[in-house]
């Protein structure tokens, strides 16, 4: 199956650089992030996509939207594509609250600070969503999703580890194409 996995256009809170996880808070695009989306959408118009998935986060939903209407797929929405759960301690705080305080800790890939999911938790329920769309007879998906998910289904794919994917930063409105066997 050919897997495109794109990172949502930018929004008002990447221009604050604050962390959200929380569907229910009105972050969305802005210009910037609806013109990524669009440049997105004219780089995919004319591969074949079959099935689009997104979190449930708006952000996600616009991008695709956007790139959708060259493609009018159905549209699933699944929490695992969920950004990583930041819990109050950092939900709406900056970004380098967060990674100030993973670094504070024995191992920033397992710490679950003040009930923060952590990184492997993200990979497990990425891998969870990714055994579950190999089972289904897709030719070709796009996943729309936050930085940390697809660094997770990079890695994943591509058998990195954890450390390895952790250097991989898209940017807003970027999109991978990868082979998911």
């Amino acid at each position: 199956m050919k897997l495109y996995v794109a990172r949502h256009g930018h929004t008002n809170y990447n221009e604050l650089g604050l962390c959200n996880s929380d569907p229910k808070i009105d972050v969305h695009l802005i210009d910037a992030g609806i013109e990524q989306a669009n440049n997105l959408a004219d780089r995919l118009k004319n591969s074949y996509i079959e099935q689009i998935f997104v979190s449930e986060l708006r952000r996600t939903e616009q991008t695709a939207s956007i790139v959708n209407q060259y493609h009018n797929a159905p549209v699933v929405v699944d929490a695992r594509l969920n950004d990583i759960r930041f819990g109050s301690r950092f939900e709406g705080r900056h970004y380098s609250e967060y990674r100030a305080a993973l670094e504070k800790t024995d191992n920033k890939f397992t710490a679950r600070i003040d009930g923060c999911e952590s990184i492997i938790d993200v990979r497990a329920r990425t891998q969870e969503f990714l055994d579950d769309i190999s089972a289904e007879d897709y030719k070709s998906v796009l996943v729309v999703t936050s930085g940390g998910v697809m660094q997770a289904m990079y890695a994943i794919i591509e058998n990195l580890s954890i450390e390895e994917a952790w250097s991989f930063r898209p940017d807003n409105g970027t999109c991978v194409e990868l082979e998911l066997n």
